[in-house]
């Protein structure tokens, strides 16, 4: 999410929103904002009903049900446009290979 934030002026440039989504009750997201200095929306607190509308893959960690790494890009229409699933923090979407994504597709 960090690496997000240090991008977030050129999203913003663009008319794109970004939030997050966190399986974290509202204690641990609101240290992940702060001590990340995250600026962006992130809801907290994601339960497995969640998470399987959104057909991420849930895991358990600490005896409790999290959502494994899920990222989505909609359409203003709210189309997903690509979307990326994992079982593990690798893989992520290159928050600058999102913007090429998404500029070469406003035209």
């Amino acid at each position: 999410m960090a690496e997000v934030q240090s991008n977030l002026p050129l999203f913003e440039r663009l008319g794109i929103e970004v939030i997050a989504a966190s399986a974290d009750g509202e204690v641990g997201a609101r240290i992940m904002t702060e001590d990340n200095e995250i600026t962006f929306p992130i809801g907290y607190s994601v339960d497995a009903e969640q998470i399987e509308a959104v057909g991420a893959v849930s895991g358990v960690r600490q005896e409790r049900t999290i959502v494994q790494p899920a990222e989505f890009v909609l359409n203003p229409d709210g189309i997903v446009m690509a979307s990326m699933y994992s079982t593990t923090q690798l893989g992520r979407m290159n928050p600058r290979e999102v913007l090429q994504f998404i500029k070469s597709r406003m035209d």
